[in-house]
């Protein structure tokens, strides 16, 4: 997709590139963090105890929000076939307005089930490690991408790598909160909490990519 010649496009991704570097200190403090959420579920309970990080984290999440989306739609890997009756000029904002109502519906999903439980730190970790998943596959996605589009001019091919490199890190984050719930919950449970926060939201965004 061509997003240079779009101005607001290009005024985003400025904007947001000063923003973030006036937090590079703070993304630095819980890299480490976030890689100890990749290679050891207790990682995230980690993250989540101490609160200086999980606000670090939560800020940084915040900022690549919309960068993220910047990305969702400049490798074109949210394309559902509604999109063609919508002006070039509104796609960006249409993308952004689908993956926020995915996270507001995940945000519900998951208020819900603390408040049955009592906001217990266990089931706020396994809620809240998907904004470490978020943050790590933000900087996978924009150094591949940007990678690919430098030595090849194949969009379907970097398109395709990207979705496989989605793919594993959300098959990763899954596992990892499987495994969190996992230490709180039996198995059956734990196959319920999945589903019902976790698989239902995703298949519904999947699907309105493939469907709508």
């Amino acid at each position: 997709m061509n997003t240079i010649d779009n101005p607001v496009f290009c005024a985003l991704a400025v904007f947001f590139t000063l923003l973030f570097l006036l937090n590079l200190k703070s993304f630095l403090k819980i890299f480490p963090s976030l890689w100890d959420c990749v290679v050891r579920w207790k990682g995230n309970l980690d993250l989540e105890n101490s609160i200086q990080l999980s606000r670090s984290r939560n800020w940084i999440a915040a900022i690549l929000f919309v960068p993220f989306c910047m990305l969702v739609y400049a490798f074109g890997l949210y394309t559902p076939a509604f999109f063609m009756s919508i002006p070039s000029a509104l796609q960006f904002a249409a993308v952004t307005g689908v993956l926020l109502i995915y996270l507001l519906l995940r945000t519900f999903l998951n208020w819900q089930l603390e408040m049955h439980n009592y906001g217990t730190s266990v089931f706020t970790a396994a809620n809240r490690s998907f904004y470490n998943y978020c943050v790590i596959l933000f900087f996978l996605l924009f150094l591949t991408g940007g990678f690919l589009a430098v030595i090849s001019h194949n969009q379907r091919l970097v398109r395709a790598v990207l979705l496989w490199e989605t793919g594993l890190t959300y098959a990763i984050y899954v596992i990892r909160r499987g495994q969190i719930f996992a230490s709180y919950c039996n198995p059956f449970s734990t196959f319920l909490y999945l589903c019902s926060l976790e698989l239902l939201p995703t298949a519904a965004l999947v699907l309105s990519a493939n469907l709508l």
